[in-house]
């Protein structure tokens, strides 16, 4: 996009964010003050990222609001396809019109926020740059509209490399004080404060709020299998295989990944006969073309020898974030390629939602 159409975007925006904001104060809802939107990291598919909204979701519903609302990014892949929580606060759906870096992303993004009182954008762990600069400066758009339209604005629980892109670090660094930034890390939380020349605060993940299912068809499945092993004094290890190794171990084939997992599952069989394995899938995402999980998964069970084959379990899917966090907190240990699998225990609040009952 040319500078001239850049320009021309900005203004428009600005035209719009302005008349929008006049007609929020002239015409306020009543239940505004107990309303939140909430933006998600990436559209559907992560287990991680679904623990990170329902977390979220199940912790403003249970501290009293009554309207929340979720944006999605894809028409396919919307968060309104999940049940992410129950209960008695209403559940809104809204969509950007179109991928997250498109133009028209930002005007669909102020007709919603508008009829919020709060917006939080869900850093995770794209605002360093890293994926896609271009989405991370976009999602920093929002929450200067939001900001700029009276809403209370924050990111929450996102985390920051070590090399983050200089426009990502500009982009952050240019938003007004009153945009609350919430890292999730004691290192990403160093990294900011280097970078950046405003307050940014610690905090907790969102994913620690997640409420773990256990009476589930699913996780009754597998908690029946793993009660099973036990009963034979078997120690049940949580095993989660992860493409995006592929890169850091340097195979150039699926297959030889595959391998890995096996040759990894034996030698821990050989070294120890009591154990047994639970294949979890965490993220069901087809990403260029890259296996999901569950694929990797799969492949992995009928590649094992028959012996090991007795002394393993593929988690179903579909399967839910929360119905996963069921699980997991009955394993004895987990060998996991995501973080929010090795890292979710089974009970208690963090503070990563403090700042939302202040």
């Amino acid at each position: 996009m040319t500078s001239i159409k850049q320009q021309i975007l900005s203004r428009s925006v600005a035209i719009y964010t302005d008349m929008l904001r006049f007609r929020r104060t002239i015409f306020r809802r009543r239940d505004r003050d107990s309303s939140v939107l909430i933006l998600p990291p990436a559209a559907p598919g992560s287990l991680g990222d679904e623990a990170l909204v329902t977390g979220a979701i199940e912790y403003l519903r249970d501290t009293g609001i009554k309207r929340i609302g979720v944006l999605s990014y894809d028409p396919k892949l919307q968060w309104k396809n999940l049940e992410l929580v129950s209960g008695k606060s209403e559940l809104h759906h809204h969509f950007l019109g179109g991928s997250l870096g498109s133009p028209k992303a930002l005007f669909y993004f102020a007709n919603a926020v508008y009829q919020y009182e709060q917006f939080y954008c869900i850093g995770a762990d794209v605002m360093d740059g890293y994926y896609y600069e271009h989405d991370t400066l976009q999602r920093v758009k929002l929450v200067s509209i939001a900001n700029a339209m009276g809403v209370d604005t924050a990111v929450l629980g996102f985390s920051f490399n070590s090399q983050p892109k200089p426009k990502s670090v500009e982009a952050l660094n240019n938003l007004p004080e009153t945009v609350r930034l919430c890292v999730r890390d004691p290192v990403s939380h160093k990294r900011l404060v280097h970078h950046l020349k405003r307050p940014v605060e610690l905090v907790a993940d969102l994913a620690f709020l997640l409420q773990p299912v256990e009476d589930s068809e699913t996780v009754r499945h597998v908690l029946k299998w793993i009660d099973e092993q036990r009963t034979t004094n078997r120690i049940v290890l949580g095993i989660n295989a992860n493409y995006k190794l592929i890169e850091n171990l340097e195979v150039k084939k699926i297959e030889n990944l595959i391998q890995i997992y096996i040759d990894t599952i034996g030698k821990l069989y050989s070294k120890n006969k009591r154990l047994s394995f639970v294949l979890i899938p965490h993220d069901f995402r087809n990403i260029k073309g890259k296996n999901s999980d569950v694929v990797l998964a799969e492949a992995v069970w009928k590649t094992l020898p028959l012996e090991l084959q007795s002394y393993c379990l593929k988690v179903p899917t579909p399967c839910s974030a929360a119905e996963i966090k069921g699980i997991a907190g009955n394993l004895d240990m987990v060998l996991s390629g995501r973080m929010h699998l090795a890292s979710q225990p089974r009970s208690g609040y963090s503070r990563c939602l403090h700042h939302l009952s202040r």
